[in-house]
């Protein structure tokens, strides 16, 4: 609130303020005189019980003159006068028998209202759907009129269509929660509302009931926090809640009575507000505009009576497209109001203005650092054995899977640092063969060979007839001064005409690089390729300057880090530590040049193969059948195959349609010297290089049958990851079948006729 002057004695007028029924107050107060059309004229502070004003005689007379409190450290917003009125400011009656009047008397009962709290109002503005922070927003914070004061000025045709239309959902079956102020702007047209349930303003029957349509719009806004003087039930608990003399007030014919008990259950009328478009026509008064920061936050203080209400806001939004504030957020008042607003609790604002951009769509990494986070979104480096990993583990994942597919290593720069600070705007990417495919070191590692397939980022642009286009900025590769292959560290700027940086593929606007590993190799089909590339990978990692020369990461103080802790990160934290000596390319001076990781890639195929039953007293029938004899056994044996062993396998066996034979049945680690069926009795061994097998007794798998048919089925799936899932196309399936029998006993000698 502006700060009144100082009275200046013997100019103007001066009128004597007493407050004699409440010789105790001694707090700080001041006058505020608005003309006419509520604008403010002068302020001026009670100094001594007097209180002086510049303005003539005849000014004051035709103006609205206010004596209220003025802490000293009431925030400076400009008075109003309804802010006067929400203040419980007294307005005395300064002219009598036309003339002006000596002696103010304050009431006490006013005086005893004027302690004045103040409110922490805070909150967000961010960009619907990804829910990034919008920058630079102005936030109009406003106060809507108690609704109580709404009905107090409602005529008496309008009291007795309230009291109607409350009755009416009161006495309605429960429906979903009313609605409170939804984070969007009203997604629906108010139209749309009237022509489901309004048959227009003045002219809707009062025992109109809500339609189904009104119902479902209802349920699409999303609640604001619940009313501290209200905790809201069903419709039908509501009513019955209601004293008897309220219930009887509510009919009676007399509008001063319904209005009154309208005003006493004012909790009622708030959460159906939103339902009745027909009531629409609330005003608020605008307290102060803030700027959003840098994280899309703003914050202000605003001052309530302390012995009543918390205050009830509404917020809208402008921002500054082609050098004009356009408002891009005002949804409807008796949608959006944060009634009693609870102070301290952060109000969030969605903008869905497509031509708002939001801030950088990730903040900057603070510090000068790089921090190395995943391959794709499910393997962090945390899952990756490095350090301390024995020969046969490195480079798998923990749980014992290689890498394959298209590789995407995520990083995230200190681009603020980097850029701007160090002058280092590009990297590049290299990788060299260091093991065969069983993981036996090469003499001699392979060469460094950089990654040169094209990196993009996306970023959304007005597109000229209209709507938003998400176009690419590719980062590299390019050539910088000597130096090939480099790419781009991207800029915090989007491009021009640009709005933001946007993700519109997860597998694209995310990787700093794409490792086609399944390309690797010479042979003529994708699995021979595989089998001639397979081994451990080097991947190295370096930075360069502007002018394409080669950064000592240790002289420009540059952190390398690796994360900490499981993929996918989902909502909880994550963490990340500085890369030990394993991932650090150093020279003679031991000055870290590059960062390192080593992957195991493998994108060999499976192969399974369900060999034909055999064993001992067994008889292969011209029509297929197997007839055994008394004593015999029955060989299963099958092929599950990784050249590597990187797969796992299951080999069902079923008799008849679905009753599978625990005893005969396994599950395994392709490579696994022996495998135990599923009920233990049995074990699959290993004979070189990948075929199990196992004799069982032919009553062991007919069980309670005499003859029986069975089905073998053997499912083999590669354990490589390409960061995302598993490579399905990898796996290999065989089936087989065969059905046991007893021989049949011979024919009886034939009777010839005589």
């Amino acid at each position: 609130m502006a700060k009144p002057t100082a009275n200046v004695p013997g100019k103007g007028v001066t009128f004597k303020i007493s407050y004699q029924e409440r010789p105790e107050f001694k707090g700080a107060t001041a006058g505020f005189l608005f003309d006419s059309a509520g604008n403010l004229m002068e302020a001026a502070e009670v100094k001594d019980g007097r209180l002086s004003f510049a303005r003539s005689e005849q000014e004051i007379g035709r103006s609205r003159l206010y004596i209220a409190p003025v802490p000293e450290n009431l925030v400076k917003i400009e008075p109003s006068i309804k802010m006067m009125q929400r203040l419980g400011a007294f307005e005395p009656v300064v002219r009598v028998g036309g003339k002006l009047i000596d002696t103010i008397l304050v009431p006490g009962i006013i005086i005893d209202h004027w302690p004045i709290c103040f409110c922490w109002v805070r909150g967000r503005v961010v960009k619907t759907g990804s829910g990034r922070p919008v920058c630079g927003a102005k936030v109009h914070i406003c106060e809507v009129d108690k609704v109580w004061r709404w009905i107090l000025t409602l005529p008496e045709i309008e009291i007795f269509r309230l009291r109607d239309d409350l009755l009416e959902v009161l006495r309605e079956p429960p429906i979903p929660r009313p609605p409170r102020p939804e984070p969007d702007p009203w997604p629906i047209k108010v139209d749309l509302i009237r022509g489901a349930s309004v048959m227009g303003r003045g002219v809707r029957p009062a025992t109109q009931r809500l339609s189904s349509a009104t119902r479902m719009i209802s349920s699409r806004l999303n609640p604001q926090p619940e009313v501290p003087s209200a905790k809201l039930s069903p419709q039908a608990a509501l009513l019955s809640a209601l004293p008897v003399q309220s219930q009887t007030a509510l009919q009676s014919p007399s509008a001063q009575i319904v209005r009154q008990t309208l005003v006493d259950n004012v909790h009622l009328i708030i959460p159906y507000l939103c339902l009745w478009p027909w009531w629409w026509r609330f005003r608020c008064d605008e307290i102060t505009v803030v700027t959003t920061d840098s994280l899309g936050r703003f914050q202000a203080i605003v001052p309530y009576l302390c012995a009543g209400d918390k205050p009830d806001l509404y917020f809208w939004v402008e921002y500054e497209i082609g050098g004009v504030l356009e408002t891009v957020y005002h949804p409807p008042i008796a949608c959006n109001t944060y009634w009693d607003y609870a102070c301290g609790t952060e109000v969030t604002i969605h903008v869905n203005d497509d031509r708002v951009p939001a801030c950088d769509d990730e903040p900057d990494l603070p510090g000068c650092v790089v921090q190395m986070l995943s391959i794709g979104h499910q393997v962090s480096m945390s899952e990756i054995h490095g350090p301390g990993a024995t020969s046969a583990d490195e480079g798998q994942t923990t749980d014992g899977r290689p890498f394959g597919g298209k590789l995407e290593p995520r990083v995230w720069f200190s681009r603020d640092c980097l850029r701007n600070v160090k002058n280092i705007k590009y990297y590049r990417w290299s990788y060299r063969r260091l093991t065969t495919g069983d993981g036996a070191a090469l003499g001699t590692p392979g060469p460094w060979t950089p990654l040169t397939r094209t990196v993009v980022r996306h970023y959304a642009k007005p597109a000229s007839g209209g709507g938003i286009t998400h176009e690419p900025y590719v980062l590299g590769p390019q050539t910088i001064g000597a130096q090939t292959n480099l790419f781009e560290i991207k800029p915090s700027a989007v491009p021009a005409g640009g709005i933001e940086w946007t993700v519109v593929d997860e597998r694209e606007d995310l990787a700093s690089a794409h490792f086609m590993s399944h390309l690797l190799g010479s042979g003529a089909t994708d699995c021979e390729k595989a089998l001639d590339a397979a081994g451990k990978y080097e991947l190295k990692l370096e930075l360069f300057k502007q002018d394409g020369s080669l950064v000592d990461w240790t002289a420009e103080g540059i952190d390398p880090q690796v994360t900490n802790v499981p993929a996918p990160f989902g909502t909880g934290s994550v963490t990340a530590v500085s890369a030990p000596d394993y991932n650090r390319i150093k020279n003679a001076a031991g000055h870290t040049l590059a960062f390192r990781m080593v992957l195991r890639v493998d994108n060999n195929c499976c192969a399974a193969t369900v060999a034909p039953v055999s064993g001992t007293g067994l008889t292969i029938t011209p029509c297929g059948f197997i007839e055994y004899g008394p004593g015999a056994t029955a060989n299963l044996h099958f092929e599950a195959h990784h050249p590597n062993g990187f797969a796992d396998f299951r080999f069902s066996v079923v008799r008849g349609v679905s009753t599978t034979v625990s005893a005969a049945s396994a599950s395994g680690k392709g490579g696994a010297a022996s495998v135990a069926t599923d009920d233990a009795s049995h074990a699959y061994t290993l004979a070189p290089p990948s075929d199990y097998q196992e004799s069982f007794a032919v009553m062991t798998l007919l069980g309670p049958c005499d003859r029986a048919a069975f089905s073998e089925a053997l499912h083999v799936w590669a354990r490589a990851t390409d960061g995302y899932s598993r490579l399905s196309h990898l796996d290999d399936f065989a089936h087989d079948g065969f059905a046991l029998s007893q021989p049949c006993p011979p024919c009886p000698p034939c009777e010839c006729a005589e």
